[in-house]
């Protein structure tokens, strides 16, 4: 037979609006041969008669023609398929279309031009059954997430995968180099990883180069931050007027003293918003190289992130410099090589707030609770009589750059907040490196043996120098500058061998198998040093190294090794697309440093299964519904967590200490001596979490329509429990016990609408996810029945609690019942026993929504687009602690409030004063509905025309313009409605924490 002639084959690729598209790759299929567009959209190639083109570009649908002519003009349609969407799970991927489990999915498009910084925050409002805990929205600040609740007493963080390798920050990771992130919520999809899954799994791809395409972009954002809301402060008149009726022997006399002594002017109030606070201008730039054939493909990308916070002084910064290279290459048919590896080094700064655990030490709180009648500053030839005496006294003041003084009249923990940024220098830096290197084997058609090696790198550094300085009578005055240093070098290792294998029985049956097994180490080391003096108050001796002759020294440091095994497997099962089941099992195994050898062993099974309707012939013949696909899922599965123990928790090593005895007519002697630490316990084992699932996806409307919905029900036992009483004779006390369960259920619904008239084009997405969570059991040795949570330095006891039919970490505090004629808190009797006590506290509120929402708006006419995307939550109250020693209000919404002697009765809060403040302060008094709804984008782009922007050489420039959280909506009279304290027990606990900052964003992205 002759071969076939070669033939020159030629012509223009236009998109929908006819504009040319430059760089779309023309590939002789099975062949290198291949080319791609230019400038004009233009292509000619030598190819063989009658071979297929494949013509393709990044967003649009493939195109796939025979060469029968020497013309081809082709236009690009865009890729507007979801229903078979590929979707990364455990080991593997699969088509959205054939999920049996919950997995949601954040793609590109959802991250891209947002003026996020973290990872975390790209899922916040775009997926169900997802929260954000925020402790501090401090520049480079790490948030928590929750999936489907909060399952432990302690630590309930997500299982994170980046390309296959298990991590514990995720700081390194640039948001834009983010290709997709899966969320698996339920135990059946999350299983595979077994004993560390308990509370989901966040899998998160990088991007790589796309087959056909090689390109040059760079992304610029620029952003302007300021505070987003400034709740309404008392003025001068209005804080003296209520110090008089706090304090009785407060009289005009004393106002009028302010003034002779310089402290008030008579007239003035301060603004102590516009003192610590101003707007400041972040940066972000990103660029990319890739390409990608037949061959293999690479993906390169570098980015320079500068976030300002909106502190004075840029005290609160964040700084990182990250590189990412992904690729892959063919070496044969049947081996693939490839490597992930990204490298980040970071700088932070930043200062105390709410999230240190109280609000004594938040220079927030100051903000809010500083007396608005002492001025800023006062000069060094004005100054009040009081800061006179402190100078005589030998106390440092600190000054502004001009020279004068900051004040420091503040009673309490009030604290000029200049000088709570100046009391100290706080610095974070380091670097990481993490990825992972790769081998495919595929020796025959649908079996692939997969070798990967992951490693990661963390060194974390902590530098804080302690200035001398005065803060107020009562503050934590400096009168010694100390220095600390500290280091924590963490290595991971990580080596998985998997094999995946798919094959057709019949024509229509499916199978699908993996088998894998993983080996993991982790070493992690911590070092530190400090002096709590210096030689000299100095920069240049601003260190541990320069320590004065009676410093107090001190050192510590420790090294932590663990390992983990395990063996882990998924067969699944599909009939003609309508009938699927899947099964898993995973095998884990801690070593000793976690759990004891009897129990080091776990097993985490998981079945789940689907029906897809649609396909049945029964409603493809007489289907008169507007459905295009109707699915039933429902799975069952168990995952673990030990996310709560480290260090051999469960052991009685021994401890010595120093003793005295003495005898009859002898002088005291001391011998050291031993014990154990605490009691052993061989029974400790992995928390265990167990969840029901069964869920629904539908189409409708020409697949214009998208419905997905989910009830879940997830069981938690065996929580790891550290309050047991003990008998007090055994002298240490107990190890953590199995010693709790814990439920969450609910439903989740996602919803989307997109259509198009002509050359408008919009959409409509939205979610929301309901929650009831309980305690359903706590051992009956755990001390009085509950577990005790945070407490705050201005009241007695504590605010939350873990407790049997009771959420997680819920507000317990006193109540309330009614003002007397006098103005005075009347508390709730709960005991009936006449006195007022610990005993009489009751559930006051819960930080816990009953829901979260998000939704988002896009729509394009022509060049144009806009986007608009909030998200919010309904049910949660927040649990405000600034500080209160005393009974008085400095927000003028409550201020306005209080009861007053002029008769009104109607009055929320109780009259100032210095009694009762113990209990008032951790009463339902300071309990407020922390619902919110927060428009967190609303973008506006304009992407130039090609015809103008090929003349530059460039394929693509589009321009926009967004405003970040400027919208919020809420009944929460303080900072920010997502607040907390801790991500445990203080949860929805606002001590003065950095709040959320609104953000004009100016950005450019250019494609070459």
């Amino acid at each position: 037979m002759l071969a076939q002639s070669p033939m020159m084959i030629s012509g223009r690729i236009t998109d929908d609006l006819g504009e040319p598209m430059i760089g779309v790759s023309v590939l002789e299929k099975g062949t290198s041969n291949g080319v791609i567009t230019n400038m004009e959209g233009n292509y000619s190639l030598k190819v063989k008669q009658g071979a297929v083109i494949v013509y393709s570009y990044i967003g649009y649908v493939t195109q796939e023609l025979k060469a029968v002519s020497e013309r081809m003009n082709i236009t690009m349609k865009e890729d507007t398929r979801t229903l078979d969407e590929v979707v990364v799970v455990g080991y593997g991927v699969q088509k959205k279309s054939d999920l049996t489990g919950a997995i949601s999915s954040v793609k590109a498009e959802d991250i891209q031009n947002r003026s996020i910084t973290r990872v975390e925050e790209a899922l916040q409002g775009k997926t169900a059954g997802v929260q954000l805990i925020s402790t501090t929205s401090q520049p480079g600040a790490s948030p928590t997430i929750r999936v489907r609740g909060f399952s432990s007493n302690g630590t309930s963080d997500p299982l994170y995968v980046v390309d296959g390798l298990i991590v514990s920050d995720l700081s390194a990771v640039d948001p834009n180099n983010i290709k997709s992130m899966e969320v698996l919520k339920d135990a059946a999809s999350a299983a595979i990883y077994g004993a560390q899954a308990g509370n989901g799994v966040v899998l998160i791809t990088t991007k790589s180069g796309s087959k056909g395409t090689s390109s040059i972009s760079y992304d610029f954002q620029y952003s302007i931050s300021s505070l987003a809301q400034r709740p309404k402060l008392i003025n001068s008149q209005e804080a003296l007027l209520q110090k008089k009726e706090q304090d009785p022997t407060f009289t005009d006399d004393n106002i009028q003293e302010l003034i002779t002594s310089g402290t008030w002017d008579g007239v003035s109030t301060t603004d102590w918003y516009d003192v610590a606070f101003n707007a400041s201008p972040s940066s972000h730039h990103t660029v990319n190289f890739q390409g990608a054939n037949d061959k293999g493909s690479f993906f390169l990308s570098l980015n320079n992130l500068y976030d300002n916070g909106i502190l004075r002084e840029n005290k609160d910064t964040y700084k990182r410099l990250s590189v990412m290279l992904n690729a892959d290459y063919n070496i044969k048919p049947w081996l693939k090589v490839g490597v992930t590896a990204n490298y980040a080094k970071y700088t932070q700064k930043s200062i105390n707030d709410g999230s240190a655990g109280n609000s004594y030490s938040s220079m927030i709180a100051t903000v809010m609770t500083m007396a608005p009648y002492y001025a800023d500053t006062y000069a060094a030839d004005a100054l009040p009589k009081q800061m006179e005496a402190l100078i005589a006294n030998g106390f440092t003041l600190l000054r502004n750059d001009k020279g004068d003084y900051y004040s420091c009249l503040g009673s309490m923990e009030q604290i000029h907040p200049m000088v709570a940024i100046r009391m100290s220098d706080k610095k974070n830096f380091g670097n990481s490196l993490m990825g992972t290197l790769y081998a495919n084997l595929t020796p025959f058609k649908g079996f692939v043996f997969t070798t990967r090696l992951g490693y990661r790198e963390l060194n974390a550094n902590t530098y804080q120098y302690n200035n001398l300085y005065y803060g107020s009578a009562s503050a934590n005055n400096k009168d010694k500058n100390g220095a600390s240093r500290s280091n924590s070098s963490t290595t991971y290792y990580q080596w998985e061998n998997f094999v995946n294998y798919s094959t057709d029985l019949w024509d229509k049956h499916h199978v699908s198998a993996m088998l894998g097994m993983s080996y993991s180490e982790n070493n992690f080391t911590y070092v530190s040093a400090g002096v709590d003096k210096t030689a000299k108050h100095d920069p240049l001796y601003a260190d541990v190294s320069y320590p004065a002759g009676d410093a107090v020294k001190s050192t510590a440091g420790y090294n932590l090794i663990n390992r983990k095994l395990s063996y882990f497997g998924r067969l699944a099962y599909d009939y003609q697309n309508r009938y699927m089941l899947q099964a898993a099992m995973r095998a884990d195994a801690a070593d000793t440093s976690v759990l004891p050898g009897t129990n080091r062993w776990g097993y985490f099974p998981s079945v789940s299964a689907g029906w897809v309707i649609s396909n049945e012939r029964f409603f493809t013949e007489k289907n008169n519904t507007p459905l295009t696909f109707l699915k039933l899922r429902a799975s069952w599965g168990q995952n673990g967590s030990t996310s709560n123990l480290s260090g051999y928790k469960y052991s009685n090593s021994l401890v010595t200490s120093a003793a005295g005895y003495s005898f009859s007519n002898t002088a005291m002697k001391y011998v050291t001596s031993a014990k154990p630490s605490q009691l052993y316990n061989p029974d400790l084992k992995w928390e265990t979490s167990e969840q029901l699932d069964l869920g629904m996806d539908l189409r409708a409307f020409n697949d214009r329509f998208s419905f997905g919905m989910d009830w879940y029900q997830k069981k938690t036992k065996d929580l790891i429990v550290s309050n047991i009483v003990i008998p007090y004779e055994a002298g240490n006390s107990s190890a953590p016990m199995n010693a709790g369960n814990v439920t969450n259920k609910g439903f989740e619904f996602e919803a989307g609408w997109k259509d198009k008239a002509g050359d408008f084009n919009y959409s409509v997405t939205a979610n929301l996810a309901t929650l009831k969570n309980e305690v359903t059991y706590l051992d009956p040795h755990v001390s009085g029945g509950r577990i005790e949570g945070a407490t705050t330095m201005a009241s007695n006891g504590s605010f939350s609690a873990f407790e049997v039919g009771y959420p997680v970490w819920y507000f317990r505090g006193y109540q309330v019942d009614h003002l007397d004629d006098k103005g005075n808190p009347v508390f709730r009797d709960n005991t009936g026993d006449g006195t007022i006590d610990a005993s009489d506290k009751a559930m006051i509120g819960k930080p816990m929504p009953d829901f979260t929402y998000g939704i988002t708006l896009t729509a394009n006419y022509k060049n144009f687009d806009f986007l608009i995307f909030g998200n919010g939550s309904v049910g949660n109250d927040v649990f405000m602690s600034y500080s209160y020693n005393s009974i008085s209000y400095t927000l003028k919404e409550m201020y306005d409030q209080r009861w007053t002697a002029d008769g009104t009765t109607s009055r929320k809060f109780a009259r100032p004063q210095n009694t009762n403040a113990d209990k008032y302060g951790l009463s339902d008094a300071y309990i407020f509905d922390g619902s919110y709804f927060r428009i967190k984008q609303i973008q506006l782009g304009y992407t130039l025309p090609r015809t103008v922007t090929k003349k530059f050489l460039v394929d693509k420039l589009r321009v926009y313009a967004s405003l970040d959280n400027f919208f919020l909506f809420t009944k929460y009279p303080g900072l920010d409605p997502e607040v907390s304290s801790t991500a445990t027990s203080g949860m929805g606990v606002d001590y003065g924490n950095y709040p959320t900052t609104k953000k004009v964003v100016f950005g450019l992205s250019v494609t070459f």
